[in-house]
Parts: C-alpha cells; sequence; structure tokens
C-alpha cells in the first residue's frame, strides 16, 4: 500500500509538474474515473477477454514447444549446440520488427498471437534445457539401471525435477507475454477488440485527450499486478513446499 500510494504521489507530481493534463499527462484522479466508467462497459471486458484468450494461445503454444525442444536439448548437447543461434537470435532480434512479418503471414488479427510466440518460446526452452542439465549424474544412471527408456525416464524423473526451473520460466514470460500482446495490438490495429485496439482507437478518435489511452493502459496494469500476484504466491508455495 505504500509502494501504491508513492506511485500515486509520483504520478500527480509528474501531472501537476507537466501542466498539460488532458492532452499528454492526465492525473490520477481523472485517469481512475474514467477506468471506473470504462469497466462499467461490456466493450471493455470483450477487450480483456480478447487480449487474453489470444495470449493465453500463443503462450500454450510456446509452452509445448518451449519443453519438448527443451528436454531433447537438454539431454543432446551436440542438439543445443545446433539449436543455440536460432535462441540468440529470437532473443535479439527486434521485437516490433517481426510483427511486420507476421500481420503479412498470419493477418492482423493472429499476428499478435504469433509474436507471444517468438518471444516466449526461448525463454521456456531455456528453463526446460537447464533443468535438464542441472539433473545430478547419479539419478540419471538410477534411472538407466531402473530400466527406464528415454521417453518413460524424462516423462517420470527428469521432467519432474526440472520442474522448478520450468517454472520460473514460465512465470517470468507469463508477465511479459502479455505486454507484448497488447503492445502488438496498438501496432496492427484492427478492428478485432483488444486492449492495444481500445488503446488505438481512443488515440484515433480524440488525439488530445490522453485520458481513455491513461484509462485502458491502468487497467492492462491493474491485471499485471493480479498475474504478479499469482505468481508470488505460486512461487512461494513452490518454496515451502
Amino acid at each position: 500500500m505504500l509502494g501504491l500510494l508513492l506511485l500515486a504521489t509520483l504520478w500527480q507530481a509528474l501531472s501537476m509538474y507537466i501542466g498539460q493534463k488532458t492532452m499528454v499527462f492526465p492525473d490520477p484522479l481523472s485517469t481512475i474515473k474514467y477506468t471506473l466508467y470504462l469497466l462499467g462497459r461490456p466493450y471493455t471486458y470483450r477487450c480483456i477477454f480478447s487480449t487474453m484468450g489470444k495470449m493465453l494461445t500463443g503462450f500454450a503454444i510456446s509452452m509445448v514447444i518451449g519443453v519438448i525442444l527443451g528436454v531433447i536439448a537438454g539431454n543432446n548437447g551436440f542438439i543445443e549446440k545446433i539449436i543455440s543461434p536460432t535462441i540468440i537470435t529470437l532473443r535479439a532480434i527486434p521485437t516490433a520488427s517481426l510483427i511486420y512479418v507476421f500481420i503479412v503471414l498470419a493477418g492482423f488479427r493472429l499476428a499478435p498471437m504469433f509474436l507471444v510466440v517468438l518471444i516466449c518460446f526461448p525463454i521456456i526452452y531455456e528453463g526446460t534445457a537447464g533443468g535438464i542439465r542441472n539433473i545430478p549424474d547419479q539419478i540419471i544412471k538410477a534411472s538407466k539401471v531402473d530400466g527406464s527408456g528415454y521417453f518413460m525416464g524424462n516423462l517420470r524423473i527428469k521432467l519432474p525435477l526440472a520442474f522448478p526451473y520450468i517454472l520460473v520460466a514460465m512465470l517470468s514470460s507469463f508477465s511479459l507475454a502479455f505486454k507484448i500482446e497488447i503492445m502488438a495490438e496498438v501496432i496492427t490495429g484492427g478492428s478485432n477488440p483488444g486492449l492495444g485496439s481500445a488503446i488505438l482507437g481512443a488515440r484515433s478518435s480524440d488525439p488530445t485527450n490522453m485520458i481513455p489511452i491513461f484509462a485502458y493502459s491502468l487497467i492492462a496494469v491493474m491485471i499485471m499486478l493480479m498475474i504478479d500476484l499469482v505468481s508470488g504466491l505460486i512461487g512461494r508455495s513452490r518454496d515451502l513446499n
């Protein structure tokens, strides 16, 4: 609560310093009032559910691909070296430049989802591969003596032991996926509902009024805070176990 109060104070001070509250930097009270107005509109929830749906779909795809390839690379150093240049490239390439490629390949509606896949996949892949590599050799040798094959050994032994690493990668990439989805929606625009599309629409309808843009952004921040809260609870429960 003290941190939120400090943030609101800095926000108010910056708004007063800039002076042009509507056109440049709205004050907290005006933004909160408009946020409450937006939360009373069904369209706002359509935007939230649309953004979350596309983000979760992209995140799920990146999870499946990242875990599968991470397990393969974690068990085979040669394959890991082959995949490594691709992972480095995906982590280094500017995010905004990829969105235009996906617009051409998948269209305006699906382009943000595919961008989420490419952003989250390297994080989950590296978390999975790192978790597999850090399993003690004694456990791997014991599983071989026990007669566990490649598939069952990974499924019943290695993946559960690597799960803490995978969970950290999931939690760190989930919040990033939400921000990337909104940013991509702002760039792609279009008529599809979404928080990013709503921000772009508010900017286009009245460029002199920044209050709706800040209000939609505040809704996104509130969702992010809830995601971080859940992530923190999951992380603490994992540490206790």
